[in-house]
């Protein structure tokens, strides 16, 4: 259930390049939230700026809940200059989280969409995950990743560590050695549906954490429209009420 809180701020860290994890301290009634979810912040003390910033939950440990932040505005700049003792005005939690199946699963994550996949890690430790990161350049989290699987990879486009080239490449290439049960994926929407394309080809189901922009995070704007099969045909649905998280199946990319 969706509730309004004031969260003190326990902890706040530049991890990359204009990205920053922030911790807060989790309230009594966010005890069920699930990897995939998000939440709507005020980004100032103020009403300055007017809309609330999406971000999804990256860990959950012990009495604290921490997000990743990329700077690319206005409002992500005023969150990452947050401090620790501060308070952040959240709701939450949003949306539908990542169905939790499967034995043999890969997490496929692409930028600041590696985030909400930490979460879904720690969960399946104790199963066969095998986890695929791809950045642009610098990559971070990696470190936290390998407390939960021995098999992280990370591919870079830049070539400054791991595979040169794009995480997909490294998606096929596990795919072709051995069978899996799942694919769990967030990223841009070019990274999404390279996943999907692979998924099918190797029979493999997966789920897509869809990022779109999003104005109200309760399904009132349809500002975060999706396209996906409806019977013989298409149609939209609200990204932050009936996803973020969908089955691979029903999503159409646009050509």
């Amino acid at each position: 259930m969706q509730e309004r809180k004031i969260c003190q701020i326990i902890e706040t860290q530049c991890i990359g390049p204009d990205v920053y994890k922030i911790v807060i301290e989790k309230p009594q009634g966010w005890e069920n939230i699930r990897p995939g979810q998000f939440f709507h912040i005020r980004a100032g003390e103020d009403w300055y700026p007017l809309l609330r910033r999406p971000i999804s939950v990256c860990e959950i440990q012990g009495i604290g809940i921490s997000f990743v932040v990329r700077k690319s505005g206005k409002g992500t700049e005023l969150l990452c200059s947050r401090k620790p003792g501060e308070s952040l005005d959240l709701l939450g939690p949003l949306g539908n989280g990542f169905t939790i199946e499967g034995e043999k699963v890969i997490l496929v994550g692409g930028g600041i969409g590696t985030a909400p996949l930490l979460e879904l890690c720690r969960i399946f430790k104790d199963k066969d995950v095998t986890v695929l990161l791809g950045f642009r350049a610098e990559p971070y989290l990696v470190e936290v990743f390998q407390r939960y699987s021995h098999h992280v990879k990370v591919a870079t486009e830049d070539g400054s560590v791991g595979y040169k080239g794009y995480v997909t490449t490294l998606l096929e290439e596990e795919l072709a050695k051995r069978s899996m049960d799942m694919i769990y994926a967030c990223g841009p929407e070019v990274m999404l549906k390279e996943v999907q394309r692979i998924s099918r080809r190797y029979g493999v189901k997966s789920q897509l954490a869809m990022e779109e922009r999003m104005a109200c995070g309760v399904g009132a704007c349809l500002v975060c429209s999706c396209k996906v099969k409806a019977g013989e045909g298409w149609d939209y649905v609200r990204t932050c009420k009936e996803g973020p998280v969908f089955s691979g199946d029903e999503v159409m990319f646009d050509e």
